[in-house]
């Protein structure tokens, strides 16, 4: 009965402390307790949206981290139900063997994961029942095999495979054809660089090595950078190719173009984050309604001692991809994130002087939405404080430079904190860098349409359906909640402004 007791008190206090962490988001996603990583196995199967993340918690010293797939599905993409995890602890429970990222396969008839396995390869999970609660591993697991790594190497190669580099994988069925994109690297010669291997199987069972999926380009990607956590659908009359990359530093990247013949050839190029936002791990599905739903996972810039915070990352918001006429990218967020709104504020249209700032009263809030409209003019630097106290001591400043045709956000200034890393790799965790660059021309007199969502401790800003600006900041301060507008060389018209209070999903 003392181990009841004692485990009831320490769920009691676990939940105290996340409650009383004012960094913890209030309608994006975050795990009840624990570290975690990368977004899995996204699927809408019968009127649910299922997402499935990584978390590892420590095994103690000299231990492996447990690592499991756990799950959640929602009706609404906003209020989340736990299920049991999708996957434990794999084949035969072996302590130290472990999941690293995968997929459900899109478009198989049976929920199908495909999922890597570090130093045994490749396996395959599928699910009979309609709340995608029991996984069931093949008796061929694992598919792909892999020789033993050396210690402490998890970037394995088959030697049956040696251009292959076996790791987080994604697939889908095309007519009565599996495929599957394994690896994040290729190292055929001519293929440096963030090129993915194409496998394609008729059973899930047996599999063949098609060869290198598409070829990079240095006009775009390093060579140091890879293609990890894939996904691989159809865009419009086009294919798109998401993914994240590890190094110069983690982030999520994307190419559009041709798909022909078992090879994808790209003509797009984009990133859906930069140097200081941390978002990694993306994930998709196409739901009922034919939308294609994006999420990333968000890491820390509080390092990863989750223990001293019960819990450490969270999603971004759903946002909907969506083809422009030129087979460019559109971002939106969905629409469901609308029913959480309350006390809806509404502001005159406002011009502001060369040189000017203004606090906008009543915008006061670390948990709200804004949506507004800039008419920038001849203006070449002008925006938005958000998080900002009223003496100035701490404010996160989103500037559009208009000469150098990019947004700067400059977090320098948002915490009193000096603890923080926003650091440029995701293995160095050092001081990192001060402010995100996010390059977005403008043509002409073209406006800033602007709709930002502002969550106790993350910053999402969509401008104009074609970027959505990810940012991180902790304000220490009680009183950092302050909303303002700013303008240096020229005047500027806001216009159509409004504010809305965010309703909470988050359980605690």
């Amino acid at each position: 009965m003392r181990d009841l007791d004692d485990y009831l008190m320490e769920s009691y206090e676990m939940r105290e402390k996340l409650v009383a962490d004012k960094f913890r988001p209030r309608y994006h996603f975050a795990p009840p307790e624990g570290r975690w990583n990368d977004v899995n196995g996204a699927v809408f199967w019968k009127g649910r949206y299922h997402i499935g993340y990584l978390q590892k918690i420590p095994n103690g010293p000299g231990e492996r981290d447990f690592s499991s797939w756990q799950h959640i599905s929602s009706r609404d993409l906003l209020h989340w139900r736990y299920h049991k995890a999708s996957l434990r602890e794999p084949l035969e429970g072996k302590r130290g063997d472990y999941f690293n990222s995968g997929d459900v396969m899109e478009g198989a008839d049976v929920p199908t994961i495909i999922t890597n396995m570090p130093r045994r390869g490749i396996c395959i999970y599928q699910c009979h029942d309609d709340n995608l609660d029991d996984w069931i591993p093949l008796a061929e697991n694992p598919v792909i095999p892999v020789d033993p790594a050396p210690e402490g190497d998890e970037t394995m190669s088959s030697s049956k495979l040696p251009e292959c580099v076996i790791f987080d994988p994604s697939g889908w069925k095309e007519g009565e054809v599996y495929y599957a994109l394994i690896g994040n690297k290729n190292h055929r010669p001519g293929y440096e660089g963030d090129s993915t291997s194409l496998f394609k199987s008729r059973d899930l069972r047996e599999w063949e090595y098609v060869g290198p999926f598409y070829k990079s380009d240095r006009k775009w990607t390093e060579e140091i950078e890879d293609c990890a956590c894939s996904n691989f659908f159809s865009f419009g009359d086009k294919h798109m190719l998401l993914m994240h990359t590890h190094r110069p530093y983690g982030k999520s990247q994307y190419y559009i173009g041709r798909y022909e013949n078992e090879r994808f050839y790209p003509e797009i190029n984009g990133q859906l984050s930069h140097l200081g936002a941390m978002v990694a791990g993306p994930e998709t599905l196409l739901d009922n309604r034919g939308r294609r739903i994006f999420w990333g996972w968000v890491r820390e810039a509080r390092g990863h001692d989750w223990e001293r915070y019960g819990w450490n990352s969270i999603m971004t918001l759903p946002w909907q991809f969506s083809p422009a006429s030129d087979n460019s990218l559109l971002i939106n967020p969905v629409e469901e994130l609308r029913s959480l709104r309350y006390d809806e504020l509404r502001h005159g249209d406002i011009t502001l002087s060369a040189g000017e700032e203004m606090t906008l009263e009543g915008f006061e809030s670390d948990c709200m939405e804004i949506r507004l409209t800039i008419e920038p003019n001849d203006t070449t630097r002008f925006g938005i404080k958000l998080f900002c106290s009223p003496g100035g001591e701490e404010e996160t400043v989103i500037v559009y430079d208009a000469e150098r045709q990019q947004f700067v956000v400059e977090f320098d200034g948002a915490s009193e904190d000096e603890n923080l890393s926003y650091g440029r790799d995701m293995r160095d965790h050092s001081e990192g860098v001060r402010q995100q660059v996010v390059p977005f021309p403008l043509g002409g007199q073209e406006g800033l349409d602007i709709d930002v969502f502002v969550d106790r401790s993350i910053i999402e800003m969509f401008v104009n359906s074609r970027i959505c600006i990810v940012q991180r900041v902790y304000p220490t301060r009680h009183d950092s909640k302050g909303f303002r507008l700013f303008t240096e060389d020229s005047p500027i018209v806001v216009r159509d402004i409004a504010k809305w209070e965010m309703d909470v999903t988050n359980p605690w």
